[in-house]
Protein backbone atom coordinates (compact mmCIF):
# COMPACT_ATOMS: atom_id res chain seq x y z
CA UNK A 1 0.00 0.00 0.00
CA UNK A 2 1.47 3.82 -0.94
CA UNK A 3 1.79 5.63 2.20
CA UNK A 4 1.35 9.02 -0.16
CA UNK A 5 -1.86 7.92 -2.17
CA UNK A 6 -3.33 7.52 1.86
CA UNK A 7 -2.39 10.89 2.56
CA UNK A 8 -3.38 12.48 -1.19
CA UNK A 9 -6.49 10.67 -0.91
CA UNK A 10 -7.40 12.60 2.36
CA UNK A 11 -6.24 15.74 1.23
CA UNK A 12 -8.17 15.74 -1.49
CA UNK A 13 -11.06 14.24 -0.55
CA UNK A 14 -12.88 17.63 0.66
CA UNK A 15 -11.25 19.90 -2.29
CA UNK A 16 -12.95 17.17 -4.88
CA UNK A 17 -15.59 17.47 -3.41
CA UNK A 18 -16.29 20.76 -3.39
CA UNK A 19 -15.46 21.76 -6.41
CA UNK A 20 -17.85 18.57 -7.75
CA UNK A 21 -20.72 20.57 -6.03
CA UNK A 22 -19.66 23.96 -6.71
CA UNK A 23 -18.99 23.04 -10.77
CA UNK A 24 -22.63 21.02 -10.86
CA UNK A 25 -24.93 23.72 -9.41
CA UNK A 26 -22.85 27.20 -10.52
CA UNK A 27 -20.66 25.14 -13.52
CA UNK A 28 -17.59 27.50 -12.02
CA UNK A 29 -15.14 26.13 -9.52
CA UNK A 30 -13.26 28.15 -7.15
CA UNK A 31 -10.24 29.50 -7.10
CA UNK A 32 -9.87 28.55 -3.61
CA UNK A 33 -9.95 24.56 -4.80
CA UNK A 34 -7.12 24.72 -7.01
CA UNK A 35 -5.00 26.79 -4.91
CA UNK A 36 -5.60 24.87 -1.61
CA UNK A 37 -4.48 21.64 -3.49
CA UNK A 38 -1.14 23.15 -4.71
CA UNK A 39 -0.74 24.49 -1.28
CA UNK A 40 -1.03 21.34 0.42
CA UNK A 41 1.09 19.52 -2.45
CA UNK A 42 3.88 21.94 -1.82
CA UNK A 43 3.37 21.15 2.29
CA UNK A 44 2.86 17.30 2.26
CA UNK A 45 4.45 16.36 -0.98
CA UNK A 46 8.18 16.32 0.75
CA UNK A 47 7.42 14.29 4.08
CA UNK A 48 5.65 11.78 1.68
CA UNK A 49 7.42 11.84 -1.45
CA UNK A 50 11.23 11.08 -2.64
CA UNK A 51 12.40 14.53 -3.16
CA UNK A 52 13.29 13.74 -6.75
CA UNK A 53 9.60 12.38 -7.14
CA UNK A 54 8.50 15.90 -5.01
CA UNK A 55 10.54 17.91 -7.94
CA UNK A 56 9.41 15.91 -10.92
CA UNK A 57 5.53 15.81 -9.37
CA UNK A 58 5.88 19.98 -9.16
CA UNK A 59 7.91 20.03 -12.71
CA UNK A 60 5.21 18.34 -14.51
CA UNK A 61 2.41 20.44 -12.65
CA UNK A 62 4.21 23.34 -14.17
CA UNK A 63 4.14 22.05 -18.14
CA UNK A 64 0.43 21.41 -17.39
CA UNK A 65 0.14 25.36 -16.07
CA UNK A 66 1.94 26.26 -18.91
CA UNK A 67 -0.23 24.06 -21.45
CA UNK A 68 -3.33 25.31 -19.59
CA UNK A 69 -2.62 29.00 -20.31
CA UNK A 70 -2.34 28.34 -23.99
CA UNK A 71 -5.44 25.85 -24.16
CA UNK A 72 -7.24 29.42 -22.06
CA UNK A 73 -5.86 31.54 -24.88
CA UNK A 74 -7.44 30.30 -27.64
CA UNK A 75 -10.62 29.48 -26.09
CA UNK A 76 -10.74 25.66 -26.12
CA UNK A 77 -11.67 24.93 -22.29
CA UNK A 78 -12.69 26.81 -19.68
CA UNK A 79 -10.01 28.94 -16.96
CA UNK A 80 -11.47 26.82 -14.07
CA UNK A 81 -11.83 23.51 -15.08
CA UNK A 82 -7.87 24.16 -16.61
CA UNK A 83 -6.83 25.42 -13.55
CA UNK A 84 -8.46 21.83 -11.72
CA UNK A 85 -6.55 19.99 -14.01
CA UNK A 86 -3.37 21.96 -13.27
CA UNK A 87 -3.78 21.74 -9.10
CA UNK A 88 -4.61 17.40 -9.48
CA UNK A 89 -1.62 16.53 -12.06
CA UNK A 90 1.14 16.98 -8.99
CA UNK A 91 -1.16 14.16 -6.94
CA UNK A 92 -0.35 11.33 -9.90
CA UNK A 93 2.73 9.29 -9.85
CA UNK A 94 4.83 10.43 -12.84
CA UNK A 95 5.18 6.96 -14.43
CA UNK A 96 1.14 6.65 -13.71
CA UNK A 97 -0.29 9.52 -15.87
CA UNK A 98 -1.27 7.29 -18.63
CA UNK A 99 -3.17 5.32 -16.15
CA UNK A 100 -4.31 8.20 -14.86
CA UNK A 101 -6.12 9.23 -18.15
CA UNK A 102 -7.12 6.61 -18.02
CA UNK A 103 -9.45 6.33 -14.65
CA UNK A 104 -10.50 10.14 -15.72
CA UNK A 105 -11.71 8.74 -19.44
CA UNK A 106 -13.85 6.27 -17.17
CA UNK A 107 -14.76 8.73 -14.54
CA UNK A 108 -15.77 10.75 -17.49
CA UNK A 109 -18.07 8.27 -18.94
CA UNK A 110 -19.40 7.59 -15.72
CA UNK A 111 -20.22 10.86 -14.75
CA UNK A 112 -21.72 11.56 -18.15
CA UNK A 113 -24.06 8.94 -17.71
CA UNK A 114 -25.23 10.00 -14.45
CA UNK A 115 -25.60 13.51 -15.33
CA UNK A 116 -27.85 12.48 -17.65
CA UNK A 117 -30.02 10.40 -15.70
CA UNK A 118 -30.52 12.31 -12.91
CA UNK A 119 -32.03 15.33 -15.65
CA UNK A 120 -34.23 12.60 -17.15
CA UNK A 121 -35.62 11.23 -14.44
CA UNK A 122 -35.98 14.18 -12.55
CA UNK A 123 -33.81 13.52 -9.86
CA UNK A 124 -31.96 16.97 -10.45
CA UNK A 125 -32.20 19.72 -8.55
CA UNK A 126 -33.73 22.45 -8.98
CA UNK A 127 -31.86 25.86 -9.99
CA UNK A 128 -28.45 24.03 -10.51
CA UNK A 129 -26.61 25.75 -13.62
CA UNK A 130 -25.49 22.17 -15.47
CA UNK A 131 -28.99 21.04 -15.54
CA UNK A 132 -31.10 24.25 -16.15
CA UNK A 133 -32.92 25.05 -18.77
CA UNK A 134 -30.40 22.35 -21.21
CA UNK A 135 -26.72 23.54 -19.28
CA UNK A 136 -25.89 20.08 -19.54
CA UNK A 137 -25.68 20.58 -23.43
CA UNK A 138 -23.59 23.84 -23.86
CA UNK A 139 -21.28 23.07 -21.08
CA UNK A 140 -20.51 19.79 -18.74
CA UNK A 141 -19.44 20.16 -15.17
CA UNK A 142 -15.64 18.76 -16.31
CA UNK A 143 -14.84 19.17 -12.36
CA UNK A 144 -17.11 16.07 -11.60
CA UNK A 145 -15.74 13.89 -13.99
CA UNK A 146 -11.68 15.27 -12.63
CA UNK A 147 -12.49 14.61 -8.98
CA UNK A 148 -14.12 11.14 -9.74
CA UNK A 149 -10.68 10.05 -11.86
CA UNK A 150 -8.75 11.50 -8.71
CA UNK A 151 -9.92 9.79 -6.20
CA UNK A 152 -10.39 6.31 -7.57
CA UNK A 153 -7.07 6.66 -9.10
CA UNK A 154 -5.73 7.32 -5.38
CA UNK A 155 -7.76 4.98 -4.43
CA UNK A 156 -7.28 2.27 -6.17
CA UNK A 157 -3.50 2.60 -4.81
CA UNK A 158 -5.23 1.75 -1.09
CA UNK A 159 -6.07 -1.91 -2.84
CA UNK A 160 -3.26 -2.67 -4.84
CA UNK A 161 -0.17 -1.03 -6.60
CA UNK A 162 -1.16 -0.04 -9.92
Amino acid sequence: MATWAIVFLVITFPFCIYATWTDLKFLKIPNIVPIGMVIMFILTGPIVLPLDEYGLRLFYGVIAFLISLVLFAIHVAPGGDLKFTTAIIPYVATTELLSFAMFVSLAALMAVFTHLVFGWVGLAPKDWASWEKGGWRRRFPVGYALSGGLLTYLAAHLIQPI
